[in-house]
């Protein structure tokens, strides 16, 4: 069952070949690559996003709210500090171009995203400048709507929880369920997320799957990543104490460094699992010249 689970490999044969072929496309070098473009473009998917929900302030805190539950303190601090200072200088609605540019900025970092999975499923990028950034747009917008509605799923869910609670007097047994129940929901649509990447981002054909092992692998490393990261931050020597006030700033980028790991590899999983079945790498363009003819 496991080897057909991995395209005919064994659990070892298919990390040693993830493992080989990670080196082989530096994807350790193609994470730091990442770490700079998330970091540019987080400032502006969080500002697109609470322009989105601006009319629900209980919805923005919900969304920073789960992020804190991932990300590490200092990072969260830096995060909120520089969106609450942002959002308060700035001016405009929904339609301002300021809006616009926030959505195209914070697309870059998908761009990026995409372009390194051409390199873990060896594919070269033929889709035009344009059509690679409507496509990043498009994922942004995608993944912008899947926080927004898995953010506001859990809000109602909580206050839902908290109704039921008053009336039928259970006490504290439909908060703790609520809470289960914003957990499974908020990792249920981040593996969603990671396969609607997995599936659009590279410039290759795919038979769409809802489950993958690098979807799951990348989900668990991120999770587990931001914990043990943070666990780590709690004992270790803060970094302001070498970095000074860019300590927030170094604990981020370390911990956007640690998800870009995470997605690279769990696309390097899928790809060697394709390899695996026998499947050749056709480009999406080519696939379609092939169904015209």
């Amino acid at each position: 069952m496991g080897s057909k689970m991995f395209g005919g490999l064994t659990l070892k044969q298919l990390i040693s070949n993830v493992w080989k072929e990670s080196n082989e496309d530096n994807v350790f070098g193609g994470a730091a690559e990442l770490a700079y473009y998330f970091l540019l473009a987080l400032f502006p998917m969080l500002i697109f996003l609470t322009s989105l929900v601006g009319f629900l302030p209980g919805l923005q805190a919900n969304i920073l709210s789960a992020l804190a539950k991932v990300a590490p303190a200092d990072a969260m601090r830096l995060v909120e500090d520089t969106l609450t200072d942002v959002i308060s200088n700035r001016s405009g609605g929904l339609p301002s171009f300021g809006v616009l540019g926030t959505l195209w900025a914070a697309s870059s970092g998908v761009a990026s995203l995409m372009g390194t999975l051409n390199v873990a499923y060896e594919a070269k990028e033929k889709r035009s400048f344009w059509k690679v950034r409507l496509v990043a747009i498009a994922l942004t917008v995608s993944l912008a709507l899947l926080v927004i509605g898995g953010a506001a799923l859990v809000m109602f869910g909580h206050k839902l929880s908290d109704r039921l609670s008053e009336l039928l007097g259970f006490g504290t047994a439909f908060a703790i369920i609520g809470s289960i129940v914003g957990y499974i929901i908020g990792m249920t649509l981040l593996f969603l997320g990671i396969q609607v990447l997995y599936y659009f981002g590279p410039d290759v054909k795919q038979e769409w799957k809802w489950i993958t092992p690098g979807g799951v692998f990348a989900v668990v490393a991120i999770l587990a990543g931001s914990f043990l990261f943070s666990l780590y931050l709690r004992v270790a020597p803060s970094n302001s104490a070498t970095y000074g006030s860019l300590g927030a700033v170094i604990t981020l980028m370390l911990w956007l460094y640690l998800i870009g790991l995470a997605l690279l590899v769990g696309g390097e999983i899928n790809s060697e699992i394709e390899k695996g079945c026998n499947k050749p790498t056709v480009e999406k363009q080519k696939a379609g010249e092939l169904q015209v003819a």
